[in-house]
């Protein structure tokens, strides 16, 4: 062998093990992805049951949310009538922060960062449970909204009519 054809294999070994460099690489990006996506939906789900537990430990908004079930629950948003003034703002808080969560979910949805699944069944169908409350107590206007989310709120609505 002369050391044109050493060198011509060398070249072709060191060109192969760039390209297998790349696909070991392309595939470990892939794992990295599955691995961010399972963070995202932990860290969800972690604020979720945040939210619920504190809830749960509230001294303030636990009674009000009770009463709001007394009176019918959040399927009827006549339930806030029944409230103290002090009452329906934390409730009217509680449902801007909500608002907000929401806001941010779909959002991610629009990225690509919330399969279907998990949107249709967890978000748009607590976004059609809470949009009357929204409504009543003037959420959409006071606390703002991107464009896009209106429409989102509006087209689910009109689902249920």
């Amino acid at each position: 062998m002369n050391a044109e054809s050493v060198n011509r294999w060398l070249t072709l070994s060191a060109n192969l093990g760039v390209v297998i460099g790349l696909v070991l690489l392309l595939i470990e990006l892939d794992q990295n992805s599955d691995l961010v996506r399972a963070q995202i939906h932990q860290a969800r789900s972690d604020e979720h049951v945040g939210y619920r537990m504190d809830l749960a430990d509230s001294a303030f908004l636990l009674p009000a949310r009770l009463k709001v079930e007394a009176a019918g629950g959040f399927g009827n948003p006549a339930a806030m009538d029944d409230l103290t003034v002090e009452e329906a703002y934390r409730i009217k808080e509680m449902l801007a922060a909500r608002h907000q969560d929401y806001d941010n979910l779909f959002y991610q949805y629009q990225e690509g960062y919330l399969d279907e699944e998990f949107y249709e069944y967890r978000v748009a169908s607590s976004i059609r449970f809470f949009a009357p409350w929204w409504k009543k107590l003037d959420i959409f206007e006071t606390y703002g909204r991107r464009p896009s989310f209106d429409a989102e709120i509006q087209r689910l609505v009109s689902e249920d009519l």
